[in-house]
């Protein structure tokens, strides 16, 4: 009965452990940005600590004579320095940006400056987290013969506990606790940890290790029972490739992982619970895995052939997936569930998750227990060393398979071919094990054939690697694609009807109906009509232009434009008439960045600071909405400077509407909300009170100018989209929270849109 206390102390000790993980990397991003390079450094830190713990501790566990007082020790470690980790990354802020405003780093130095900085955050905990592993090891898997099996509960524990930790984290604690309370509650639940290994501490004698011995050689006709040590020991040149062989596995997994989460975030709403859900169901996988690895070794031995297949499966499986995923578009929401709701949704991005990805996380979960037996010898002396040096490895190889297959096998092979290159590794791997055991059962030589055919066959009629969201496979109107590092772009031109739209990871953005077209043109004209000797001018989101098009039609002398994605940029050459074909402006400087990143390693002042980020409800975008990213724009903009957001009220409920005009106003107290038809307003923040007098001098600006007439109409027009000036918006939106860093969470809801549209209806009747 007390080893289930043990089993329920790792579990908790997994929820804690993915509770920091998401919160951290949330958390991160807000210092080295959204981006995939920022996102990769961040993780590779996290990982990195915790191969690094596994191995050093894994040396010397096996020596301690209390190890469940030294576990209860790192539990206390990781509570103590996770939960100063908020107000040391919140520092970090200043550090970063006076080091890279002071150098202003290429990109390559920039990303080694991000590790470097979340390096010397993360490393001290995740050294502790990745060190519970073999510590626990050590207490657990004691018994001769059952040792893979031990291990492989251990592992589908945690594991289980790391998925409950990421789900909760994702949809629930951060949104009701924000990011501090979030983390106070991991360090609560590591101290409880702590508590109860203390209590068996006092109360419960570990089995003694036994010194390490030469294993007996078996005949090879005798069965191993189930409390036996393998029958077999394998060579050492054997023993090798397993522990290489299981590296390579790790690499792989991640670079499943990187591909699969791409490919999904396609088909659903990128929300900013949409990673966790994802995880989540890997995650389970994993643990499923590892649970069905565990029973295996303890029915029968674990041995290279079974690590061989388990390699073959997965990469059949992988391969699977794809086909899978090329019919996603045909499982809607409304079909499966009949209607639209946020439980609905999450359900839904969970089935999608499930479907594709959940087979083959099982048996990439199952390796870990079969690889534990074999690499044991299913002996209980120096398990500590043996399991934290796979578990080491398998996570060196996994930062390894993230960087690799996001930086280089992505933009080099797309996302379709990247998986199949993945999924060679596996298929090569298992070939290779089972050729190695081939040679003491040569009927096995050429078992994996037939798999292999299968594989190559599956290849050569996989359907088309296009990804696109809302259908399978091209259309002729599909006239732009490219899968990059961060974004896959679609664009579509519909010549007869004289309409563009671009598709970004699936989602629609730049589509040029008359709607969209006037709140792109309103964005880029506005800002340079209430500042009309403005010199320089900042847009943060160029996507294909057009609103950057219009502001370069009033001559400002620098415009510099930040986006996160090349291939929008790219795109926008097929946008060339509606954004006046504004990337040969010799004005125009572009940038690959994130927009928030972006302002904290500037030291310019603006004139004009515009930005169009995608949906507040979007995972790259949430923190373009916050207090903390008002007041960096307040810092970064002149003094009589104007700034201007597209803040789009569709997936909005009212109160997250209110609540992020209620914060832009708390940092620019001048702010008036336009709004110009469909659901787009906009938050127009000017140095002083936006008077009729002002405004009058803004629309003969207007009347002067015949690019703003034919964009936006008469001055009349133009006057007609001030929705509300600042006294009118300070009576709608009223007193109430703000939106910070800490508990920014938009769950993407239609369910007022309508509400809001009405609202904003009646206000602009009056003004006209």
């Amino acid at each position: 009965m007390r080893r289930v206390y043990l089993l329920i102390l790792f579990f908790l000790s997994g929820v804690s452990g993915l509770i920091y993980e998401i919160v951290w990397v949330r958390q991160a991003s807000l210092t080295f940005g959204v981006s995939v390079y920022a996102y990769s450094t961040i993780l590779a830190a996290y990982m990195g600590g915790m191969a690094l713990g596994s191995y050093l501790l894994g040396r010397r566990i096996d020596e301690i004579s209390r190890p469940l007082r030294a576990y209860a020790i790192l539990e206390i470690g990781i509570a103590l320095l996770a939960g100063i980790s908020p107000f040391v990354l919140t520092e970090l802020n200043g550090l970063y940006a006076a080091i890279t405003r002071a150098t202003h780093p290429s990109l390559p130095l920039l990303t080694l400056l991000r590790l470097s900085l979340s390096i010397v955050v993360l490393a001290p905990p995740t050294i502790l987290i990745g060190a519970t592993l073999p510590a626990m090891s050590r207490i657990y898997a004691t018994r001769p013969g059952r040792i893979g099996g031990d291990v492989g509960w251990l592992y589908a524990a945690n594991t289980v506990g790391a998925m409950l930790g990421c789900l909760l984290t994702g949809i629930s604690f951060i949104r009701f606790l924000g990011v501090l309370g979030t983390v106070l509650l991991g360090v609560t639940i590591n101290l409880l940890v702590a508590i109860g290994a203390l209590w068996l501490d006092r109360t419960w004698s570990p089995t003694p290790v036994p010194q390490e011995t030469p294993a007996p050689r078996r005949s090879r006709s005798r069965r191993r029972r189930p409390s036996e040590p393998q029958s077999r020991p394998l060579s050492e040149r054997a023993m090798r490739y397993v522990v290489i062989g299981y590296g390579l596995s790790g690499l792989v997994a991640l670079g499943y992982e990187v591909v699969w989460a791409r490919i999904l975030s396609i088909h659903t709403l990128h929300a900013i619970y949409s990673f966790s859900l994802m995880l989540t169901v890997f995650l389970g996988g994993l643990a499923v895995g590892g649970a069905l690895g565990a029973r295996w070794v303890r029915r029968r031995p674990a041995t290279l052939t079974t690590f061989g297949w388990l390699q073959i499966g997965i990469g059949l499986l992988a391969i699977a997936a794809l086909f899978i995923f090329a019919k996603l578009p045909a499982l809607t929401l409304e079909g499966v569930f009949g209607g639209y709701s946020i439980p609905k949704e999450i359900l839904y991005e969970m089935l999608l998750a499930f479907i594709t990805l959940f087979p083959p996380t099982v048996l990439i979960g199952a390796v870990f227990p079969v690889v534990g037996s074999i690499y044991t010898r299913e002996r209980a002396e120096r398990v500590g060393l043996r399991v934290g040096l796979i578990n080491a490895l398998n996570t060196v190889g996994a930062i390894a398979g993230s960087l690799i297959t996001g930086f280089v096998l992505i933009p080099l092979l797309g996302l379709r071919d990247s998986a199949l290159a993945l999924s060679a590794v596996n298929l090569l791997v298992g070939a290779g094990a089972i050729w190695l055991a081939s040679r003491e059962r040569p009927a096995l030589r050429w078992a994996p054939i037939p798999a292999l055919g299968l594989a190559i066959l599956a290849a050569l009629i996989m359907p088309p690697g296009l990804y696109l969201g809302f259908r399978e496979g091209p259309s002729e109107y599909l006239v732009f694609y490219k899968e990059g590092v961060e974004t896959t772009v679609a664009v579509f031109d519909v010549p007869e009807k004289n309409f563009k739209v671009s598709f970004v990871n699936g989602r629609i953005e730049v589509p040029t109906d008359e709607v969209s077209m006037r709140a792109f043109r309103l964005l880029g004209h506005l800002p340079p009509l209430l500042r009309p000797d403005a010199r320089n001018a900042l847009v943060l989101s160029f996507g294909n232009g057009i609103a950057t098009g219009s502001l370069d039609t009033h001559r400002i002398p620098v415009i510099e434009a930040i986006d996160l994605s090349p291939e929008m940029i790219e795109a926008a050459a097929i946008y060339w008439e509606e954004n006046y074909n504004v990337l040969r402006s010799p004005r125009l400087h572009l940038r690959v960045e994130d927009a928030r990143n972006y302002l904290l390693q500037t030291d310019e002042r603006y004139d004009i600071i515009s930005t169009d980020a995608t949906h507040p409800s979007n995972a790259s975008s949430w923190a373009l909405f916050t207090r903390e990213f008002y007041q960096t724009v307040k810092q970064r903009l002149a003094p009589d400077g104007v700034f201007m957001q597209w803040l789009p009220f569709h997936s909005l409920s009212e109160a997250d509407y209110k609540a992020i005009i209620r914060t832009c106003r708390s940092v620019f107290p001048h702010t008036t909300l336009w709004y110009t038809g469909g659901s787009h307003t906009f938050l127009v923040a000017t140095p002083e009170r936006l008077t009729e007098e002002r405004l009058a001098e803004v629309l003969a600006r207007a009347a002067d100018d015949p690019t703003v007439l034919e964009d936006l109409g008469p001055p009349d027009v133009i006057r007609g989209y001030l929705a509300m000036d600042e006294d009118e918006l300070a009576e709608y939106v009223g007193e109430g929270p703000l939106v910070t860093d800490d508990n920014a969470f938009f769950l993407p809801s239609n369910a007022e849109t309508m509400k809001i549209m009405s609202t904003l209806q009646a206000a602009v009747s009056r003004t006209r």
